[in-house]
């Protein structure tokens, strides 16, 4: 636990230290090119996520439909299961 502790604060130390040097070095050049970068991505992110949740309500509305299907085949076999036992008069209902 005390490795974790003692690595976050060097992690944090180091990034302090870049941000000062990267600040006196070059400015905020390339903390915008930063954050352009960020919201390209950002974009890129959001149009793939919308194309996965198309695809995922695609698949749904698949299996809904196959859902519905077998639910009505079976209700189908069980009526046709009553309608031969009423013809054959047996008394045995499964």
């Amino acid at each position: 636990m005390f490795k974790l502790v003692k690595r976050l604060i060097g992690v944090i130390i180091i990034a302090g230290i870049v941000f000062l040097a990267l600040s006196l070095w070059q400015g905020g050049k390339p903390f915008r090119w930063f954050g352009r970068q960020s919201e390209q991505a950002g974009e890129v992110v959001g149009k793939k996520s919308d194309q996965f949740a198309e695809e995922a309500d695609k698949i749904k509305k698949k299996t809904d439909n196959v859902t519905d299907t077998t639910r009505k085949v079976t209700e189908g076999i069980r009526r046709a299961g009553e309608k031969m036992r009423d013809i054959t008069g047996s008394k045995d209902k499964k």
